[in-house]
């Protein structure tokens, strides 16, 4: 499972404010501006990443007639956005890693057709950016896999580069796996324990020591060698979350996503982990649900997210970022906050 809308609909003003790195004051989100590329609007972006200086988004655009989806991978450049040809035609791209300008890596899969039916089986699709051209590149999955898809990629500081998905196997039985490779598509490739302990997962993170973070419905880590599901405050039961973001100096981790709710139907949740345990972050009792979070120039955690609250925003769109230090009311949420518990508040998202 994935939560793309919401990415869908702050995915521009992401690449925006944070994978361009401008200043510190990028986090006022009046400053923000629309740089969606012409002739976009048929396409919807799932993801925006960046890394060494380059900066990419992913998605895909859909053919209204025949609902096919083809991939959709933009470069930022000085000149605006370009996008390379695509080694593949009909698939889908679901999740983006962004190393180095010469190590960009897209993770989905591909639509095969069966005895010349119009839909098939879907096959995990793993594409590698060497600095010129997107080349596709093959996973040793298990003999007789029947259906295999990838949902998230991510690189590391070491070089190298982890692929998480899933396959059915010929007698209908599900699995997970974790591969491991170098990120300058070497072709050595180790696959790894990937019982995480979650039902699905959204996106890793990886973090120092052979390491990665995986979330979805929770928050599991992998050590180099097995997978421990972490304890979170036992208000989040049954959480969703979608953005991870590392600040791997302090052992520092933030998590973002929502949680159903009887009266606002979802509430966005952030989460926390300080080195040794995991805290939630107070955050405006509203509707909204939050699909990304990321540190902007100075710093400072930035999430972003939806809303069908026209009270909230007009226009859907969803921002959060911290109060300033001590207690603080907002307009929409007046709640206290303490140093342990850092409140969020909300902030207007232009496109």
């Amino acid at each position: 499972m994935r939560l793309s809308l919401p990415r869908a609909a702050t995915a521009a003003a992401l690449a925006a404010v944070v994978a361009t790195a401008v200043s510190p004051a990028s986090a006022n989100t009046s400053n923000w501006r629309d740089i969606s590329p012409p002739g976009s609007e048929a396409s919807v972006l799932l993801d925006v990443e960046t890394g060494g200086g380059a900066t990419w988004a992913i998605g895909r655009r859909t053919d209204a007639a025949t609902g096919s989806s083809t991939p959709v991978a933009l470069r930022w450049t000085r000149a605006g956005w370009q996008a390379p040809p695509q080694p593949v035609g009909q698939s889908r791209l679901e999740d983006l890693t962004v190393g180095a300008p010469d190590q960009v890596w897209t993770a989905g899969s591909r639509d095969e057709t069966v005895d010349g039916a119009e839909k098939g089986h879907e096959r995990a699709l793993l594409q590698h950016w060497n600095g010129s051209a997107w080349n596709e590149v093959t996973l040793p999955f298990p003999e007789g896999v029947d259906y295999s898809t990838l949902s998230a990629v991510d690189t590391d500081a070491d070089g190298a580069v982890w692929v998480y998905g899933g396959y059915i196997n010929a007698g209908g039985e599900y699995f997970s796996v974790l591969f491991r490779g170098d990120a300058d598509a070497g072709g050595h490739w180790t696959l790894l324990p990937a019982e995480t302990g979650l039902t699905w997962v959204s996106q890793i993170k990886a973090v120092p020591g052979d390491g990665i973070y995986a979330i979805g419905d929770g928050i599991s880590r992998f050590d180099g060698t097995a997978w421990s599901r972490q304890h979170l405050p036992p208000t989040l039961d049954g959480a969703l979350f979608d953005g991870i973001a590392v600040r791997t100096a302090t052992d520092e981790v933030w998590a973002a996503g929502y949680i159903s709710d009887e009266t606002l139907w979802r509430r966005p949740v952030i989460v926390r982990y300080d080195g040794r345990s995991w805290s939630r972050v107070r955050t405006p009792a509203e509707t909204g649900q939050l699909s990304d979070i990321a540190f902007d120039g100075s710093g400072r955690p930035v999430a972003v997210g939806e809303t069908l609250d026209p009270a909230v925003s007009p226009d859907g769109n969803y921002v959060l970022t911290p109060g300033p230090h001590g207690c603080r009311r907002t307009t929409f949420a007046p709640q206290p906050c303490t140093d342990e518990r850092p409140q969020l508040r909300r902030g207007k998202q232009h496109s």
